[in-house]
């Protein structure tokens, strides 16, 4: 019996079909300009260090030498994106090891199931790399054996469209990598963010000091470290691997690629209204790129005064009924830097005037 099924509550449909409503972004007519689009929290000042620990107690690192399983749950890569991954891997130190349908054209949902299974219940694989995001790693989610993550024990690495699976291994106890895919290993990747990526998996986790929190709010909190893409992250809430049950207290991270304003009011209304937001420890919003400039009939004119930016929206709807700390723009989402997070881990924010810091215990 396959479990994580989508529990079959109305305010789950509910929020499934606002998600719907939204749509996608209109391609532009043969000859039309490309939209005007702007990017947030892509340029964020940032200072790395470490302490050269391991991670925290029940998350799982790497060694030199482990084998980690490369496929891809959600859309289907190149077949130059997953060279790149296997060759990255191993100049890390690994042994990657593909799964059965990560290029295979016409796959079907069983096959990249299939996949996962494999690399959770093959005892030699110690982590699983997915190569690319895009769409499907829900369905994947919704159709995993109950219990598989747990007693895998074992991380996935990912972000975007991976969400889901965060979500989904956080709420099973097992902690995990949002982090860049097969960009990780491409030339023009920061070598920073490399780097970040690369210590994390062996256990090194950094402690990121970060400058300007405007229009944020200050405080201290600890909690489990959630969330991820915004819109992947929404359609996670109400089913059987919703991590916002969980009990305790959690810090959320939140990005999103291509969302204009009113659509990314749209999701933080579902989280408000469920008290997904009310319910934080803290609050960390990552970058917002490529967002429409042209933000049509949801501009705030209607709401005080235009609205300036997307953070500037975002403070002015939801911030402040909130009490607890809130910080913008950290470096981790789709711009060019993707430094990496620890998912289901304890970790600390501290946001003060003028800069804000997220580490792990």
């Amino acid at each position: 019996m396959k479990g994580m099924r989508i529990a079959g509550v109305a305010l789950a449909i509910a929020c499934a079909m606002l998600l719907a409503s939204c749509g996608q972004a209109q391609q532009p007519q043969n000859g039309a300009q490309e939209p005007a689009t702007t990017s947030e929290g892509v340029d964020t000042k940032i200072t790395v260090t470490y302490d050269g620990q391991a991670g925290p107690a029940g998350a799982r690192f790497l060694e030199e030498g482990d084998r980690v399983a490369v496929i891809s749950p959600s859309a289907l890569p190149t077949q130059e994106q997953v060279d790149a991954v296997v060759e990255g891997l191993k100049g890390w130190g690994y042994e990657p090891v593909e799964g059965k349908h990560v290029v295979q054209q016409g796959r079907t949902l069983d096959d990249c199931l299939a996949d996962l299974v494999w690399a959770l219940e093959d005892d030699s694989v110690d982590a699983v790399f997915c190569v690319r995001g895009g769409y499907g790693a829900s369905e994947v989610a919704d159709a995993l054996p109950a219990g598989l993550v747990a007693k895998a024990g074992k991380p996935v690495i990912g972000y975007s469209d991976i969400t889901a699976l965060h979500s989904a291994w956080t709420s099973a106890g097992v902690p995990s990598f949002h982090a860049c895919m097969s960009g990780a290993f491409a030339d023009d990747f920061p070598a920073e963010c490399a780097e970040a990526e690369r210590r994390m998996l062996k256990g090194e986790l950094p402690a990121y000091a970060c400058e300007g929190t405007s229009p944020g709010k200050p405080g201290e909190a600890d909690g489990v470290l959630i969330g991820g893409n915004l819109s992947t992250f929404t359609s996670v809430l109400g089913t059987a691997y919703d991590c916002t049950k969980a009990d305790g207290p959690y810090i959320l991270f939140l990005e999103d690629v291509g969302e204009d304003v009113q659509h990314v009011h749209r999701y933080l209304a579902v989280l408000k209204h469920l008290g997904v937001l009310d319910r934080a420890a803290g609050i960390v919003f990552g970058e917002w790129t490529d967002v429409p400039a042209d933000m049509d009939d949801y501009d705030g004119s209607s709401r005080g005064g235009a609205f300036a930016s997307m953070s500037d929206m975002i403070a002015r709807q939801y911030l402040g009924d909130l009490e607890c700390p809130v910080a913008f723009g950290f470096p981790a989402g789709h711009g060019d830097a993707n430094y990496p997070l620890l998912m289901g881990a304890e970790a600390h924010l501290d946001v003060a005037e003028g800069g804000y810091t997220l580490s792990w215990s």
